[in-house]
This record gives C-alpha cells, sequence and structure tokens, in this order.
C-alpha cells in the first residue's frame, strides 16, 4: 500500500448538504472526499466511544475505490487509522499541521502505514456509490495514499469508532492499540499522539 504524505490546510468548501435520496449531487460527494481525504487529525473523545488501550487490532476488510481490499490485521508495522466524514472532516486542522512537518523523515514513511477510511455510508444507493468510488479513486492518485470507503458502517462498527467524529487510533507493531481518540484534540493531546509515534521510528 502507498504511504502518503500529510498535506497543510487546504481552502476546500465541503457541501454541508445530504445527498437528495433521489437526485444524487456530485459536488456534495466530491465536498466529502475533498476534505476527508485531506483531514489526518487526533482528537479527544467520550470515554469508552473508542477502543480501550491494549486492544488488539481487529480483523477489518478495507475496500479502496478499486474495490481492492485489504485486512487491517495484516499488516506487520505500526498503523494510523483515520476515519471521518465530510462533517468531521474539518476538525483538528491544528494537528494536520503539525502531522505535516512530522512525516517528512523517510523513516517514518517507512515504519509506520496510513490508513484513511471514508464513513461513504449516507451514500450507500445508486448512482451515488459509483460516485463516491470515483472521488475516493480521485483523491487516491492526488494523495499517493489510499482512501478507503465504508458504505456498510461495518468498519466503524467492528472499530469501535464514534459516528460523526474524526476518529484517529494508532496501532503498534503487533496490533495493540496505542492511541485513540475522537472529536477536538487539545495542544497536550496533540503533543502526546505525536511523542508516541516518534517512539515507533
Amino acid at each position: 500500500m502507498a504511504n502518503g504524505t500529510y498535506t497543510r490546510r487546504a481552502n476546500l468548501k465541503s457541501d454541508q448538504g445530504r445527498v437528495p435520496s433521489r437526485r444524487v449531487s456530485r459536488r456534495g460527494v466530491l465536498g466529502m472526499f475533498g476534505a476527508t481525504a485531506l483531514a489526518m487529525f487526533v482528537a479527544a473523545s467520550p470515554a469508552g466511544a473508542l477502543p480501550k488501550l491494549g486492544a488488539d487490532r481487529p480483523s477489518v476488510h478495507l475496500v479502496d475505490g478499486w474495490d481492492r481490499d485489504v485486512d487491517l490485521a495484516a499488516f506487520q508495522r505500526p498503523v494510523l487509522l483515520v476515519y471521518e466524514d465530510k462533517d468531521s472532516s474539518n476538525e483538528n486542522s491544528a494537528l494536520k499541521d503539525e502531522l505535516a512537518d512530522f512525516q517528512k523523515s523517510a523513516d517514518y514513511r517507512k515504519r509506520i502505514a496510513h490508513l484513511i477510511v471514508a464513513d461513504t455510508s449516507a451514500y450507500d444507493y445508486f448512482p451515488a456509490k459509483g460516485i463516491a468510488k470515483g472521488e475516493l479513486r480521485k483523491w487516491s492518485d492526488k494523495l499517493g495514499i489510499v482512501v478507503y470507503s465504508d458504505f456498510s458502517a461495518s468498519v466503524r462498527e467492528k472499530l469501535g469508532l464514534e459516528k460523526g467524529k474524526s476518529n484517529v487510533v494508532l496501532y503498534g507493531a503487533h496490533g495493540e492499540v496505542l492511541f485513540a481518540v475522537a472529536g477536538t484534540a487539545s495542544p497536550a493531546q496533540r503533543t502526546a499522539l505525536i511523542e508516541k509515534m516518534k517512539s515507533l521510528l
């Protein structure tokens, strides 16, 4: 899987409206993935809303815009997983800027895998699903990192993530949860994630 590069904050305007049930707005789908693929954030979450520290990484199949799948449990190195929808993709822009500099290290890119999963459950119908897959492919190519989908919301449920939040989970090389948050991160929480990732290099 390709490792991507965090990009600095972009002035992307997401369409905050839901896609109509009978008429699909390409702009709405584009707005979702434009922001989602660029967001790699961490945040604070209510107790019990995310996987507990030390919990095992489950076997979850992630599918990209080309219908290729990968098992989350198959990775032999640390994984930083980001899961969000269009409404949560603008959270934690401060952390995004911090990660933009941190990821420049060659060792960092080799040792930590990055997975972006978009909550596409609102687009699980024809023809919105096909349009959404096209946006996944476009942003995967643009960023150099694969953006996966979750049309059934099963990924979110299996991982114990919070709906409507920008979820970030850091897994260790052996699959254990090292860090898991959702919502808006405090400066202390952002620092904690960066330091944890540095310890994996």
